[in-house]
Parts: structure tokens; sequence; C-alpha cells
């Protein structure tokens, strides 16, 4: 049996629809085979729900939010890591004092309690400055954070891809050596760091430093850990 853990947008969700489909159906066939299929992505629950919905995407588990929440294959959350309230409050005062766009996330849903935080996310327009930003943040709270396409991307420190599949293999008993990654983008770093995989042709350019074999899509690296 192998585990696969999958980043989803650029790598499982791409813009190619033929290309999309055999995506699912090669997910589907690495599941009828008796092996799990994790998505591991920074969308929160209900966004990626509704596209897993419609699409009709199986899988195993699901980690949302870079790692912040872990579900079931029945949806019932089984890990979730909190940002804690003091560190909200100091994110939310830099934020304030430098006027940026932002909104807390409970995993689920945009939220106004700061005790059930588990993300901040603030919206950029240029990207300079929000590379200022995050260096400011880094400064004054340790959290976790980087800038994807169109936003920074707060939670935790004990937060990442790589420590939620650890936890995943703690909870679930899971065996570490018998899983796999894949993923395009700086916060699949960690993950592709810790565990074998591989990375998708198109990429971050932070990811040029693994040594890692690349692939156009997510289907045929599916059916390249099938043959072995």
């Amino acid at each position: 049996m192998k585990i696969l853990a999958s980043d989803f947008d650029n790598t499982l969700y791409v813009s190619d629809l033929n290309v999309f489909n055999e995506n699912i159906l090669a997910i589907k066939k690495f599941i009828r085979e008796g092996n799990i299929f994790c998505i591991i992505t920074g969308r929160n629950y209900s966004d990626l729900k509704v596209l897993l919905n419609k699409y009709n995407i199986p899988y195993s588990y699901l980690i949302c939010q870079d790692g912040a929440k872990v579900f079931n294959n029945m949806d019932f959350c089984i890990d979730s890591v909190l940002l804690p309230s003091e560190k909200v409050n100091e994110i939310i005062h830099i934020l304030d004092e430098n006027k940026c766009d932002y909104f807390l996330d409970d995993g689920y849903n945009k939220t106004t309690n700061i005790g059930d935080c588990v993300k901040v996310v603030v919206k950029y327009s240029d990207k300079q400055k929000a590379l200022q930003l995050i260096e400011l943040i880094r400064a004054c709270v340790d959290v976790y954070i980087y800038i994807s396409s169109e936003h920074i991307n707060i939670v935790d420190i004990s937060v990442n891809k790589c420590n939620s599949l650890k936890r995943l293999v703690h909870i679930e008993k899971l065996n570490h050596s018998s899983i796999y990654v894949i993923g395009d983008e700086v916060n699949d770093l960690e993950m592709l760091t810790c565990f074998d995989g591989a990375i998708m042709k198109e990429h971050n350019s932070v990811l040029d430093q693994l040594d890692k074999d690349e692939y156009e899509t997510l289907y045929q690296y599916i059916e390249e850990l099938s043959k072995n």
C-alpha cells in the first residue's frame, strides 16, 4: 500500500480540463488498488469541498489550511492547530497599522472570533510591499508565513504540510516510509524535503533546490507510483 499526498491547485486541480479529468481517473484507480490518497492544500475545508463535490474527486484524507486542519474520508476533523490568540492580536495590530486588507479563517469560513482562528489571510496587490510586510511580521511574531499568488498566508509556527503529514502518520498509525508527495509551490517545500516525491514541471523556483523528479501531470506520477 502506498500513501500519496498531493497538493491541490496547479497539481491536481488544473486549468487543462483533459488533464484534470485524467488526474481524477488516476486517483480513483489508485484508491481502488488499495492505496491511500490525501489532498493537502492551503485552502480551507469549505472552499475545497465545493470543488471536490462538484467534480466527484475521491480522497482518503484532507489536509487543509497548510496543515492546520486534518479530516478523514468521513469529513471528521481528526487534528486541528489554532493560531494562538495572543499571536493573532499581534498580527492584527501590525496589519491595522499598515492598513492591510485581511480576514481571519477558522478552517471552514471567515471568522471574527480570534479564539477560533487557524489562519490569517492578507490580500495584496504590490508583491514587493507584501514581501516587506512578511519580514515585518516575522520579526515580531513567531509564525509560519508565506506569499501565494494573491495572498499572504499566516498560520502557527508548528503548522506546515510536512508536520501535518507526520501528525497524520501518528494519529492513524500509518507507515511513514509509504508516503509520497507531489506539489508545485513554496508551501510544498517542507513536505517535499521530508518525504519521497516529485515536483510538477511548472513550479515555484524555490523548489529548484530539491533533487526531485519532475512530472508534467499528477496522473503521470500516479501511474509511475503504481508500477513500482
